[in-house]
């Protein structure tokens, strides 16, 4: 079968053996996959700057590779050739070939949305745990599910902001990440104001409907978050950006209402003018990956769930939530993503995202 990896800065397409499924796992025949524009561009970048790094997401538990090592690897047979190429991919959609031991619940021919770096790659055939498993809704296409990992990651940013309904919340950075949580946001009754730098980016925004969108770097647009929330500035901030600098961040307190809060999403500069900071009482957070159960190996690969009186929104609930925010016409991807690129050519998608009227991301097509 094809899997891409990221091979001293460049993506490769390699054929690569068929991943066995375990006791608790789905083995799936890839449709779609799409690329998570940020942290993939970030991959192939660190996969040059240190060819040694194998399998490695930014932000991941430093337990991870070890966990990974043990379950993972069995999974996935290692060719010598590809040994220090990193898989590339965490979200997509496909239909069922087969089950493991232990999965009563999803059978061969359902068609379902899969997550996780260790599992869930650009590959025509992939081995997932229960956990990281949904099925679709009806109504929801085979495309739509394949950007269910991007969506659950935005889920749990607005979570994480503890924002409720009637509230602003302050989409900072426009990509991918940015535009699925603007949607979701206004899907749970959220006032939304966008900001991005790039102005195709700003117009995207207002096509999906959002008329209150600005470039940061505009003297008035401190002024205009003021005048749409009262005076008092936005109730939270979500940072989906990658840049070194420390101004979004910074920036970011001073859109803040008093006992307002920032969420990290992205990888920015994280060196705080305390200024800035104090006179709000703004709280910090970071927003890790697709929600609770992440990086756990006895929620991932032991398929053992957190009891719902304890642990609402777990991964797998909110990886749930969304494709049911898409079967309810309440998230648009249409606009997300040309038409997909066969997983044969996927340099040509890196390509198209590294270009000047790149998209938010784009999606390949394995099986489909």
């Amino acid at each position: 079968m094809l899997r891409v990896f990221a091979q001293l800065g460049e993506p490769v397409v390699r054929e690569v053996g068929e991943p066995e499924v375990r006791p608790g796992e789905v083995l799936v025949d890839t449709a779609y996959s799409t690329v998570s524009t940020g942290t993939e561009t970030l991959i192939l970048r660190r996969s040059r700057e240190n060819p040694g790094v194998d399998e490695e997401y930014p932000g991941s538990n430093p337990r991870w590779p070890k966990i990974r090592d043990g379950l993972v690897g069995e999974r996935f047979p290692r060719n010598p050739e590809v040994e220090l190429g990193t898989s590339l991919g965490y979200s997509a959609s496909g239909v069922v070939r087969a089950v493991g031991e232990g999965v009563t619940d999803v059978a061969a021919g359902m068609t379902v949305a899969c997550s996780g770096s260790q599992c869930a790659h650009h590959a025509e055939v992939i081995a997932v745990p229960r956990n990281l498993v949904s099925v679709l809704p009806d109504g929801v296409s085979l495309r739509q599910g394949a950007f269910v990992t991007l969506g659950a990651i935005a889920v749990e940013a607005l979570r994480k902001a503890d924002v409720k309904f009637g509230e602003t919340v302050v989409i900072y950075g426009l990509g991918l990440l940015g535009l699925l949580a603007a949607q979701i946001a206004r899907a749970g009754g959220l006032y939304v104001i966008g900001m991005d730098i790039d102005p195709n980016r700003l117009e995207l925004a207002r096509t999906l409907g959002f008329p209150h969108v600005f470039d940061p770097r505009d003297a008035a647009t401190d002024g205009r978050v003021r005048d749409l929330t009262g005076g008092f500035g936005a109730d939270a901030v979500l940072l989906g950006i990658v840049t070194d600098s420390n101004d979004p961040l910074n920036h970011a307190l001073d859109l803040c209402r008093q006992r307002g809060t920032v969420v990290g999403v992205g990888v920015f500069g994280m060196t705080i003018d305390r200024s800035r900071m104090g006179g709000n009482d703004v709280t910090i957070k970071q927003s890790i990956a697709y929600g609770p159960g992440r990086y756990d190996p006895r929620y991932e690969e032991g398929g053992v769930d957190y009891p719902i009186g304890l642990v609402r929104w777990t991964e797998h609930r909110n990886m749930a939530h969304f494709l049911r925010l898409l079967a309810e016409g309440a998230v648009d991807v249409s606009l997300l993503a040309p038409e997909p690129i066969l997983i044969a050519d996927a340099p040509q998608g890196y390509a198209l995202l590294a270009g000047p009227d790149r998209p938010p991301t784009v999606q390949f097509r394995h099986n489909a």
